[in-house]
């Protein structure tokens, strides 16, 4: 009887463990054979403050991590905040310890009423690949001190779902955005900012009257 007893919860989580493998998500890529998952996060827990920083301006709501502005007047935010830069006034993320060649699928939406100047703004690499939202619809690539592509076909949008993947190397990016691939090869692609001590990582900044929603996140390290 004893050793059925133990054969039991063995099986158990013999079972649970593989059933925890059969739901991890499959890897594929177009620069990559093989890569390692690092960060895979559907927001149906506690938020992770070594991926997204601290909880200010960030809360997890129906499975969604929301980031929203800390403040919306600048009197007040000066006010609390003792200075009259960096003021909360816009919703800032980042999405820390991205890895030296990547994968990341990433569904996230910008509830904004229109365009801004520069906004909303996601920044492959803090302050280097800016990938940003088209007037009329599409995305627009900016290399740092480089070259701009746009993409109007990928019907990028503010107030919709975006399912965005990239694949990055030094030198070589694919982005794909709803369905919609590019490869960019080019001398000036890098997510390497010598400047950022918290690099590389992810910052997006949505500007006036802005929240940015996240649904899903998947991120792999990865080999040639």
């Amino acid at each position: 009887m004893m050793k059925k007893s133990l054969l039991f919860p063995l099986a158990a989580i013999f079972a649970m463990s593989m059933g925890l493998r059969a739901e991890e998500p499959e890897f594929k890529s177009d620069l990559f054979k093989k890569g390692t998952l690092v960060y895979s996060d559907d927001f149906d827990g506690e938020l992770d403050q070594e991926r997204w920083g601290a909880a200010k301006g960030k809360k997890i709501e129906d499975e969604k991590l929301i980031i929203e502005p800390q403040f919306t007047n600048r009197e007040e935010a000066m006010k609390v905040l003792k200075r009259d830069h960096h003021l909360g006034l816009e919703p800032v993320g980042h999405l820390n310890k991205i890895p030296e060649k990547f994968v990341c699928r990433l569904r996230y939406k910008l509830e904004k009423p229109e365009l801004t100047p520069g906004r909303p703004s996601f920044q492959i690499g803090h302050h280097m690949i800016l990938l940003g939202v088209l007037e009329g619809g599409g995305h627009r690539i900016k290399l740092p001190d480089g070259p701009v592509f746009s993409e109007p076909d990928s019907k990028m949008a503010l107030n919709e779902w975006i399912d965005l993947v990239i694949e990055y190397q030094l030198g070589k990016i694919k982005i794909s955005v709803n369905g919609y691939s590019k490869i960019y090869e080019h001398e000036k692609v890098t997510i390497v900012n010598p400047k950022d001590k918290f690099g590389p990582r992810f910052t997006f900044k949505g500007g006036p009257e802005c929240r940015i929603l996240f649904d899903s996140v998947r991120l792999w390290e990865c080999q040639d």
